[in-house]
């Protein structure tokens, strides 16, 4: 009887390596996982776009993750399971008051199918990649109607404060990750997470908490890591994450993903 019915992936300094890449082994491993019957889940701050370029090789018929938990596909090519949406008054007020801040060098708004930016600049070209095209843009005056699943603040110089001034008057309003080297502010529906994601996956699934394994190294897989019957951190991740790991993997450059779920499963 297989120990784990479930593994939920994280991709950046996780599955990826050093070069934005899935290594061959770190493949070859999940390839193992999916024949065996487990469920191989991605789950990752990426556009689910980006997740179809690096893991469809994997061929995983289980669901997917993005946007660090705001939206969760059935499948990689499958029709949305679940979507968790900013409140537009509440983005209206978010938007107001990053207007007002000067060290706020651009914004991102992500959509199910898209993505709007406020300035045309060289820091969004990693988004373009990811979503394969470019996005639409923006003005504080002339913001999108339609739901908007997560809000990215670009900040270098000041960004400690941005997110402190932002969190203080909406922090119980959105859900906000602070990454350690990342130039960018997430913010997403209050309710949104990984953990809170893979709790839904879980259900759909059929399947318990107790019953997946869940690995990350940055902030966004605190909740995730946490809520999962065995929570892996990163050799590379943050100290935070791996307080509340229950394991720590070897780095993500050295196929850390494959070497340890190699050893769990027997593969």
């Amino acid at each position: 009887m297989l120990p784990y019915k479930a593994v939920f992936i994280d991709l950046d300094g996780t599955l990826l390596n050093r070069q934005a890449q899935v290594s061959d082994r770190n493949r070859e491993c999940l390839k193992k996982l999916v024949a065996r019957g487990v469920h191989v889940v991605i789950a990752t701050g990426r556009p689910v776009e980006s997740i179809r370029q690096l893991v469809a090789s994997v061929q995983s018929p289980s669901p997917v993750i993005s946007l660090s938990g705001s939206m969760v596909h059935k499948s990689l090519y499958g029709e949305p399971l679940a979507a968790q949406i900013i409140p537009f008054e509440t983005m209206h007020s978010l938007l107001e008051v990053c207007r007002r801040l000067e060290g706020v060098k651009n914004i991102l708004l992500d959509e199910a199918e898209g993505f709007y930016a406020l300035q045309d600049d060289p820091v969004i070209d990693e988004f373009i990649g990811m979503y394969g095209k470019k996005p639409s843009m923006f003005t504080y005056d002339k913001v999108p109607q339609g739901p908007v699943l997560s809000i990215l603040v670009h900040a270098r110089e000041d960004r400690r404060t941005i997110y402190e001034t932002l969190q203080e008057q909406f922090g119980d309003l959105v859900h906000f990750t602070y990454f350690r080297e990342y130039p960018w502010i997430e913010l997403s529906a209050f309710e949104s997470n990984k953990g809170q994601a893979m709790a839904t996956v879980c259900q759909h699934l059929g399947i318990s908490m107790d019953e997946v394994i869940a690995i990350g190294d940055g902030a966004n897989d605190l909740e995730m890591i946490a809520a999962a019957g065995l929570g892996i951190a990163m050799e590379n991740g943050d100290d935070e994450v791996k307080a509340v790991a229950d394991r720590v993997a070897p780095h993500h450059n050295q196929d850390g993903v494959a070497l340890i779920l190699d050893e769990i499963f027997q593969l």
